[in-house]
């Protein structure tokens, strides 16, 4: 878009006196003002009929070719369509273990369990070999792993807060929503204690104020273990590690009246 603009000066009387070749025995007065009389924009229309400058394609041709050969690399295969629903979704239960596993190789303590947002997956992934380019799309953000210590408490609030939001990706821990209530929540397939401390990876967007989660803003420096990893690298260790991943669905978020049929059948 090109903005041009006439921009007409606004003359004290000293000014206009001495362009006009005379004179005045006025005090000075303040430096001329300036007012925009008239503005016009022009809108130039970006698109692919805009043919590339030779000289400029010239230059990036190289380094073109060289990113397109790093995103070309395959890190794994799907051995079917992943994709993200809720309360539960195999897209969101691949990330979720992807940063799970990445805490527990990188931190130097115990990791219980994993959350992060639904909404920072951006891409589903298609059967077949899942490249470097797909895990650009599909977690596009530079967030890093971190690393809370909850109380028993505040993971009972956690859980809450992700039943109001009807499920987000989660690993290592399990929960049934009841509305906007998580009831029978289970960390490791046992119960949350009360008085127990819980170490859960995450993202540092959602512990530094973005998402839905307010009991992750509250957790303080000391409770806070910052690891060196993008979360897309996370994922991408994960692929080359496991080689295949088969979409999976295993109840570790689900709807109370789900269990409810299941029990009545």
């Amino acid at each position: 878009m090109l903005i041009r603009t006439s921009i007409r000066p606004v003359l004290g009387a000293p000014a206009a006196a001495l362009i006009l070749g005379g004179c005045s025995d006025a005090p000075p007065r303040a430096p001329a003002s300036f007012t925009i009389q008239e503005t016009h924009v022009d809108f130039t229309q970006v698109g692919d009929g805009i043919e590339p400058a030779p000289d400029i394609e010239a230059m990036i041709a190289p380094y073109r070719e060289q990113l397109d050969e790093q995103l070309a690399v395959v890190l794994g295969h799907a051995e079917g369509p992943f994709s993200k629903d809720d309360p539960e979704g195999t897209l969101d239960n691949l990330v979720a273990e992807a940063l799970l596993h990445a805490a527990r190789s990188h931190s130097g303590d115990t990791v219980h369990a994993s959350l992060v947002n639904e909404g920072g997956l951006r891409v589903p992934l298609a059967a077949g070999p899942i490249l470097m380019r797909h895990a650009y799309e599909l977690l596009p953000f530079e967030n890093f792993v971190v690393v809370l210590s909850l109380s028993g408490a505040q993971m009972e609030r956690l859980a809450d807060e992700i039943a109001i939001t009807t499920g987000e990706p989660i690993a290592g821990w399990t929960m049934e929503l009841d509305g906007d209530d998580a009831v029978g929540v289970l960390v490791g397939g046992e119960p949350i204690d009360p008085e127990g401390t819980y170490r859960v990876a995450t993202v540092d967007y959602l512990v530094n104020g973005g998402g839905e989660w307010s009991v992750l803003w509250e957790v303080e420096p000391g409770s806070r273990e910052d690891l060196d990893i993008l979360i897309r690298t996370a994922f991408v260790e994960y692929l080359r590690e496991k080689s295949a991943v088969t979409p999976t669905l295993d109840g570790r978020i689900r709807n109370v009246e789900e269990t409810e049929r299941e029990n009545e059948g």
